[in-house]
């Protein structure tokens, strides 16, 4: 096999970026913007020992599942990888993304449910969050990464971002140009702003403004006030703007440091009943539709009696533990991100739930303050970030003997995982995934596990 040769394969499935898999020559090879079933002629553009990469040069016979991208840019930009299958197609290989890495782990369980899609799965995303870049001729660009680059792809319209902050965050990048904020060159560490962050109530319709600078531009108080000045006029619901300096040469979004330059600390939205306030680093889910259906499967799979104390672990503002409030005795719940704490017990008072806790540091250190408070969970619920759960926290998890875990994943792999240090002692009765972030590889899950 040479490289630059063109070869025809069949596309025998799709893998966990929604990439065509094909076999040649014992090799596995991937081919973007191929949909499984497929017969394709691809060149060969990158060898490896294991595998190779082709790029699809001409569809051969195509699947039935294979429809017309919405977005005129979907296979340059890096934020959509789905738009050329249909959505139902793209549910049933979430759907085998999951099975395949619990087969990987072999993990015994008793039901993978079908993946929970969307009814309407366009502008879902309750925030933006555009990069804003020097290129190398000294224009400012907004958008978003092409695939496996840091290079932006300029777009008109995003399909899958909530369309009022899609065109806001343009308006406030045409404000801030005006004014002659440059974008930030990754090369060299210089310029103005690094990203233009945007969140919206779903419910609420409350929006709240970050804009991410490379340097302290608050300092230039003429322009910061004609910036507010401007960005207020474009939208009565704009409730704050705030200036997050990130001055590091990372790929973290959010520094350290937020001044805010008008209006209030947070904006607020519901999940079910309950109201919620969101500061500008809190975490909260993206698709505020889907995150109902999704606490709703996980209250759903615990099958909550009424007289449980629940732990609600990497708990952020508390929005898993509240919403499950009402149908356990306590919740107590640990988050490491202080503001994310700040945010919890206010909504614990907004709420009037009282029957509930939240403190602040990490799971695997202030776990063990609960255990000598001689504190015992009948119901744990974790809900971590991509990279799972670490060692000592998994240690304490299972001496606590709880009942039941509730682990919410937004990454199948390290879910697979940490049901394997599980299964001694736990038996995996549901996995249901969730499809939060439609026409993305990415997909949520809930596990119920009950104590053998």
């Amino acid at each position: 096999m040479d490289k630059n040769k063109i070869v025809r394969v069949d596309i025998v499935d799709n893998g966990v970026n929604f990439e065509g898999i094909a076999k040649l020559e014992n090799k596995v090879m991937f081919i973007p913007n191929t949909v499984i079933g497929e017969t394709v002629d691809a060149k060969v553009i990158k060898l490896n020992k294991n595998y190779c990469i082709g790029r699809l040069e001409e569809i051969v016979n195509k699947s039935e599942h294979r429809c017309e991208p919405m977005c005129e840019v979907a296979h340059k930009c890096g934020g959509c990888s789905a738009q050329h299958i249909d959505y139902d197609m793209q549910l049933l290989l979430k759907q085998n993304m999951v099975r395949n890495v619990l087969d990987k782990q072999k993990i015994e369980y008793k039901v993978l449910e079908n993946t929970v899609g969307m009814g309407r799965p366009y502008y879902y995303r309750n925030k933006v969050q555009y990069p804003v870049r020097c290129d190398r001729n000294g224009n400012t660009k907004l958008g978003f990464y092409s695939k496996r680059s840091h290079n932006i792809v300029e777009n008109d319209t995003c399909y899958i971002q909530n369309l009022v902050i899609d065109i806001l965050a343009k308006d406030i990048f045409d404000i801030l140009t005006k004014l002659k904020f440059s974008g930030y060159n990754e090369d060299d560490g210089s310029g103005d702003i690094r990203h233009i962050l945007i969140r919206m109530g779903y419910y609420t319709g409350e929006i709240m403004v970050v804009i991410v600078a490379n340097n302290d531009i608050t300092s230039r108080k003429d322009d910061i006030n004609i910036v507010v000045k401007e960005i207020t006029k474009i939208d009565d619901s704009i409730k704050g703007i705030f200036v997050n300096i990130n001055s590091s040469n990372t790929n973290e979004i959010l520094g350290e440091e937020t001044i805010k330059i008008y209006g209030e600390d947070y904006i607020t939205d519901y999940i079910g009943v309950y109201k919620y306030v969101i500061s500008p680093k809190s975490f909260f889910q993206v698709n505020t539709v889907q995150t109902e259906i999704l606490y709703n499967t996980l209250k759903d799979g615990l099958n909550l009696k009424g007289d449980e104390t629940l732990f609600d672990l990497y708990s952020g503002v508390g929005a898993i533990g509240i919403f499950l409030s009402d149908s356990v005795k306590y919740v107590y719940g640990i988050e490491i991100e202080k503001s994310a704490v700040d945010m919890a017990n206010i909504n614990i008072v907004n709420n009037e739930v009282k029957n509930a806790e939240y403190i602040v540091g990490s799971v695997s250190d202030r776990i063990v303050e609960f255990k000598n408070r001689n504190i015992k969970p009948n119901v744990i619920v974790v809900d971590p970030p991509r990279r799972g759960l670490d060692e000592n926290s998994i240690k304490y998890i299972l001496d606590f003997k709880s009942e039941k875990i509730g682990y919410v994943s937004c990454n199948p792999a390290t879910l697979a995982r940490d049901l394997k240090s599980f299964e001694k002692d736990y038996i995996v009765n549901r996995i249901t995934p969730v499809d939060m972030f439609p026409y993305t590889s990415a997909i949520e899950c809930v596990a119920i596990l009950e104590r053998k």
